[in-house]
């Protein structure tokens, strides 16, 4: 069994050795003479009884082979709020909105390993009062990041260091731009969007408004828009700034639609709201490098590819747990969380051929530089 251990600009990337094993008991899954059946075939691993048996758990004994697997790659699609309002003072002091907003993305962009591909998106990006109400044109396509200094890195910074807050707040229509840019590439891996504003929408759907602060329109048909994303598979991360106090309710269902509401969140902020606020910050700074850093933790560096089974076997997705191994500490055993939003555990990708760690558990193990091994034929213990 191996781990490998990696470092890039400040988040860890944990990769796994993974137990490729049968499981049974000393009773049914002996009957049977195998250990159980897969989906529509043969539990990857059966047979393979000439690997020493390992633990199992509650009586059942895993016995396999080992196989390495890597972290998987995602696809990020940056959607970044450039209307006039952004060119107002951030709480903190320490600039506009936009300044501290450009400084804490490209600093979290920095972090992120070179196999992410990341795409930004800037709205409107026209003058207010003018038609069409968005300028639908990316600011930087969809593309691995890869090595610090790459074209890609540096036509990103270009970009944000141009920018400059001007026009209305179209953001239906620069969401439904940006959502066909992340499906449309051919990048491997997850497809997320993520969503940084600071007002409600002033323009629905096809420039319909006036533009103004004053004459706002009605959030609410982004929620349904994030929900067909994710049934697309592009789940939508949102960031509301100062100035977006009134689309709160709006914006946290959105996050919920989308597939990234934290666990034990409300629509009404008690205790938080689901999707990352940053309207009581009183460091703007501050608050969106957190958030920065949960989202690149989320989206990026606690999602692991499974292994391709060996010699034609399937795959039985109940019969697979996660183990992870502290410095200098017991391996202990990480339970499956059911449901979607999860604080604690680990989650099947919807096509159930990735790991996701939770929101502390990824924490956990991202800053401990520990290792995970994937242990596969014995139940999956849940929480």
């Amino acid at each position: 069994m191996f781990q490998r251990l990696i470092s890039t600009g400040g988040v860890l990337l944990v990769g796994f050795g993974a137990v490729l094993g049968a499981c049974g008991s000393s009773s049914e899954d002996e009957d049977k003479g195998q250990g159980g059946e897969g989906l529509g075939g043969v539990i990857f691993g059966e047979g393979a009884g000439e690997n020493d048996p390992q633990a199992g758990f509650n009586g059942q004994v895993c016995a396999g082979q080992s196989a390495g697997a890597e972290v998987a790659p995602s696809a990020l699609q940056l959607l970044v709020d450039t209307s006039g309002s952004m060119d107002q003072g951030a709480p903190g002091g320490r600039g506009t909105k936009w300044t501290v907003t450009r400084r804490a993305v490209l600093d979290a962009i920095d972090g992120m390993p070179g196999d992410t591909a990341l795409g930004v998106t800037f709205y409107p990006n026209v003058p207010n009062d003018r038609q069409p109400c968005i300028d639908r044109r990316a600011a930087v396509g969809l593309a691995p990041l890869a090595a610090t200094g790459s074209q890609q890195r540096q036509q990103i910074r270009n970009a944000f260091q141009r920018q400059t807050p001007q026009g209305g707040t179209p953001t239906h229509d620069a969401y439904r731009y940006a959502l066909g840019e992340v499906g449309a590439t051919a990048a491997a891996g997850s497809r997320f969007l993520v969503l940084i504003t600071d007002g409600i929408p002033t323009y629905s759907l096809g420039c319909v408004g006036t533009g103004r602060n004053e004459d706002p329109v009605d959030p609410s048909p982004l929620v349904s828009e994030a929900a067909g994303a994710l049934a697309q598979g592009v789940r939508t991360f949102v960031i509301g700034s100062p100035g977006s106090e009134g689309a709160r309710e709006s914006l946290s269902r959105m996050a919920e639609a989308g597939g990234t509401a934290r666990d034990g969140c409300s629509h009404t902020g008690s205790p938080s709201y689901c999707h990352f606020d940053m309207t009581s910050e009183s460091d703007l700074g501050a608050g969106l490098a957190n958030a920065l850093e949960a989202i690149s933790g989320l989206a990026l560096s606690c999602r692991y590819d499974i292994p391709e089974p060996p010699n034609g076997s399937l795959l039985d997705p109940g019969k697979v747990n996660v183990l992870f191994r502290p410095p200098g500490g017991a391996e202990e055993l990480i339970l499956r969380s059911p449901g979607q939003g999860c604080s604690e555990g680990w989650q099947y990708s919807s096509g159930n051929d990735q790991i996701q760690l939770c929101g502390s558990t990824c924490d956990r193990v991202r800053s401990s530089n520990g290792g995970l091994t994937l242990q596969f034929g014995c139940s999956t213990q849940v929480r």
